[in-house]
């Protein structure tokens, strides 16, 4: 969809030592607040799932530019496939569970009475085995919950972190539809940012190609959702079909979040020129306090992250602009308020449900400030304050 274009920025030797030790540090602190098992697919439970009263139960379809692997609990690994690969699982929500977290085990087994369980996986060697079940799950749910997620996670994330952050955006959102994750082979290590970045490239392709894929007549239309680096992969697929296909072929494409975006502004401009208007919403969260945007600007030379643009500037566009800056979420530097705050994920939640991509925009207002008052509230305003 989109041809990507490289920006060559030369540094000083120290300054951009300094600018990666600041990225680094702050994902580093990052990754040490989420020490725990890595591979949790399929693992086995404490107790049985069964045996759990009130579990909230998603079945988690995967698409993936990631190879296979035989590690237990890994099910795809970070290294790069030539092919889509695709997959199912069921995702596990404990009775317990608080709006904004991930509970997750120290060690193993995890204990679905407490945590995320990740159960049932299922490998799909043809694209037409992935297509078949997909349109037999979605033909038995009510016509008015045959609609799509497609999820692109950030960077460093393995496999069960993607699978688990689309679990938890759809039990804490509300999502009626049917999750599909698209997970990008990310190395999930935090010093491979470089590496990360050319994964993204190398999937445009694969992402191009899932949009065919969901050329079916089982689903009534689909909402795409990305996260950090993930926004980059979905606006140069986007921008490859813009220019091939047209952006949404089908007219099943609703709404288009963005969620904290890690673009170069510049590059955010050049890929948004070649999108048709009127055809789906494009939702920007941005937040002036995302410290992991910060990092990233530095190591960028100073081009200021499409996630950091005052919503005044997006409004010009023609795009929904949120701005998040006064939600407090410093348990992830303030990357991950679409998910993380209870207040935001709802409000999302609420808007998917009420957008579509002709005929009705989100119930969303241009420009607008999200707030938290004194009573913890969260509060709308509108006048694209920033």
């Amino acid at each position: 969809m989109v041809q990507y274009r490289f920006f060559i920025i030369c540094f000083s030797a120290s300054r951009e030592v300094a600018a990666r030790f600041v990225l680094f540090g702050i994902l580093f602190l990052f990754l040490a607040s989420c020490s725990g098992p890595k591979n949790l697919v399929g693992v086995e439970t404490s107790v049985p799932v069964a045996e759990v009263p009130d579990l909230s139960q998603h079945r988690i379809f995967i698409a993936t530019s990631r190879m296979a692997s035989d590690v237990p609990g890994e099910l795809f690994s970070g290294q790069r496939s030539q092919n889509l690969g695709f997959a199912s699982v069921d995702v596990f929500v404990p009775p317990g569970h608080k709006p904004g977290q991930i509970e997750l085990p120290k060690q193993l087994p995890p204990d679905p009475r407490q945590h995320f369980v990740i159960g049932q996986p299922e490998r799909f060697v043809q694209t037409s085995q992935f297509q078949d079940a997909l349109s037999n799950y979605l033909n038995s749910r009510a016509i008015e919950d045959r609609k799509i997620l497609l999820f692109v996670h950030g960077y460093n994330t393995d496999m069960s972190s993607a699978i688990l952050q689309i679990s938890q955006f759809v039990e804490d959102s509300g999502y009626d539809g049917v999750p599909l994750l698209f997970s990008w082979a990310s190395s999930g290590q935090t010093l491979k940012y470089v590496y990360d970045i050319n994964s993204v490239l190398a999937a445009r392709d694969h992402l191009t190609s899932m949009f065919s894929v969901l050329q079916l007549p089982s689903i009534d239309s689909y909402d795409v959702v990305a996260h950090s680096m993930g926004t980059l992969l979905v606006m140069e697929a986007a921008r490859q079909a813009a220019i091939t296909t047209g952006l949404n072929p089908t007219q099943k494409v609703r709404n288009v979040v963005l969620a904290a975006p890690d673009i170069d502004w510049d590059v955010f401009l050049s890929q948004v020129r070649s999108f048709p208007t009127g055809r789906y919403n494009m939702v920007v969260l941005v937040a002036s306090d995302d410290k992991a945007l910060k990092a990233s600007r530095r190591v960028a030379g100073g081009i200021k992250r499409l996630g950091q643009v005052p919503a005044t500037e997006l409004d010009r566009l023609g795009v929904i602009a949120i701005d998040l800056s006064e939600v407090d979420d410093e348990s992830t530097y303030s990357h991950a308020k679409y998910k993380d705050s209870p207040e935001v994920v709802k409000l999302l939640g609420d808007a998917l449900k009420e957008g579509s991509s002709v005929d009705n925009r989100p119930n969303l207002t241009v420009g607008q400030t999200i707030g938290v008052g004194v009573d913890g509230a969260i509060k709308i305003l509108t006048g694209g304050q920033n």
